[in-house]
């Protein structure tokens, strides 16, 4: 696999607590993820599930530091970005 995150500036650790979704690892900040990370590309199952979490429709801003590449959106369509553009 691959491994790749996606991760709020301000993330700690420390304050974050786990969301009930198997894969991929989420963490949340008062209702809000902070960060979310796999060793494996998510599949469609994977993306389906995240469906299911309210906490997965926010709007942010995402930037994919390895090409600079920028966009806005909402973490489903994050996943989809990664399945799309990290095989591994």
């Amino acid at each position: 696999g691959i491994e790749w995150f996606i991760e709020a500036p301000d993330y700690d650790e420390d304050k974050s607590k786990g969301l009930k979704i198997i894969k991929p690892i989420t963490s949340v900040i008062d209702g809000k993820i902070v960060q979310i990370f796999d060793i494996f590309t998510p599949l469609k199952e994977d993306i389906d599930e995240a469906k299911e979490y309210k906490e997965f429709y926010e709007i942010c801003d995402f930037e994919v530091l390895a090409s600079g590449h920028k966009f806005t959106g909402t973490f489903i369509d994050a996943l989809e970005y990664i399945k799309a553009n990290f095989k591994g």
